[in-house]
């Protein structure tokens, strides 16, 4: 089960290249984005490394497992609640804005809202199944889908409308300080790894997660081409006239003799699946939080029912009321408040692993 540990991390790296992300970071890109992403990643696999090594002092347990034998009883319903919003909202961005996205681009007749509640209804029914079904669902659309994606990523590198100048242009701004936005936003590509908070309860007690040392790896060449990539293809100016730049970018490459000519179609297709498994792997860790407020009824099928019903509701009501704008507003006000939840995560779990050991 340890491949799945690299699954979650490496999902979400994947899931954050088209949305928010670079867009914040393209919002900065004179303002210290290079020096973010050059600090992010030692500080987000530095919080990566303690979280892991700590969570795995208390085999096969989640976090309301842990907060319960080893905090009180206040303490856990607080931190269970807080987070249950966090992993709530992560997923329901993620779903209004590819609603907005493949309304946009895909079929612009269709209400952004009945493809909402399209995805809604996927992610929900999935996100109750158990977590080894999850990850299962979650593993068959990452084999499928990341082979073509390090396609797409491979024509883009290669294409002869990417300007490197452009690039280079920005790398010259690598000594402008970053601000919290931008490093929020680098820091959350590493951020899959806090789903473990549910899913280590499925990981060997006595099994090793090797090749650590991969992930900065991986993680600075998706910052880098997340950032980079739609500079080259725009420009450094005019990047930052579009809403969602990778979309724009990959509306630039043509596959010849494809059965499909625009790179577009199959770009957005790629991501949506890819978005979704995110949000369901969202949706599931809120959902198992809401379980263990109510112990007594976790096992009662309507109850999941209700739950799920409830969050699908909350997040067609935000669609209501967002737009393009209020909703990139909204996700970078999320994107700063996770990176300092993520830090108080990441020591409240260092300080219960060194309390057992001790």
């Amino acid at each position: 089960m340890v491949r799945y540990f690299y699954y979650l991390v490496f999902l979400n790296m994947l899931a954050n290249i088209v949305i928010f992300v670079p867009r914040v970071l393209l919002t900065h890109r004179f303002e210290g984005s290079m020096m973010s992403i050059v600090l992010s990643v030692p500080i987000g696999f530095t919080l990566l490394y303690v979280f892991v090594k700590s969570i795995r002092q208390f085999p096969q347990q989640g976090l309301p497992e842990i907060l319960k034998d080893h905090a009180p009883g206040w303490v856990r319903l607080t931190i269970l609640i807080y987070f249950i919003h966090m992993w709530f909202l992560a997923g329901a961005l993620t779903l209004i804005a590819f609603s907005e996205i493949t309304k946009k681009y895909i079929n612009p007749d269709v209400s952004s809202m009945y493809i909402v509640f399209a995805f809604i209804v996927v992610v929900g029914l999935i996100a109750r199944l158990s977590s080894d079904s999850v990850l299962y669902c979650m593993e068959i659309l990452i084999l499928t889908n990341v082979p073509i994606i390090g396609w797409v990523l491979y024509k883009a590198i290669t294409n002869t409308y990417m300007d490197y100048d452009a690039g280079m242009e920005i790398v010259t701004h690598i000594w402008n300080m970053p601000t919290w936005d931008t490093l929020s936003a680098g820091t959350y590509i590493f951020t899959g790894y806090t789903n473990l908070v549910i899913f280590n309860r499925l990981l060997h007690p006595h099994k090793k997660i090797p090749f650590l040392w991969s992930i900065p790896i991986i993680g600075t060449f998706v910052l880098l081409t997340s950032f980079l990539i739609p500079i080259g293809y725009h420009g450094t100016i005019a990047v930052n006239t579009y809403l969602y730049p990778w979309i724009s970018a990959s509306d630039s490459m043509r596959v010849e003799f494809g059965l499909v000519e625009r790179v577009l179609f199959i770009f957005i297709l790629l991501y949506t699946n890819i978005s979704l498994a995110g949000a369901f792997i969202h949706w599931h860790v809120g959902f198992e939080f809401c379980k263990e407020l109510f112990p007594r009824l976790k096992r009662k099928t309507l109850f999941s029912w209700v739950t799920l019903a409830v969050m699908g509701l909350a997040t067609f009501l935000l669609g209501l009321k967002f737009n393009d704008e209020s909703l990139f507003d909204m996700a970078t006000f999320y994107l700063d408040l996770r990176f300092a939840s993520e830090i108080v995560l990441v020591l409240t779990m260092f300080i219960l692993a060194r309390r057992k050991t001790m």
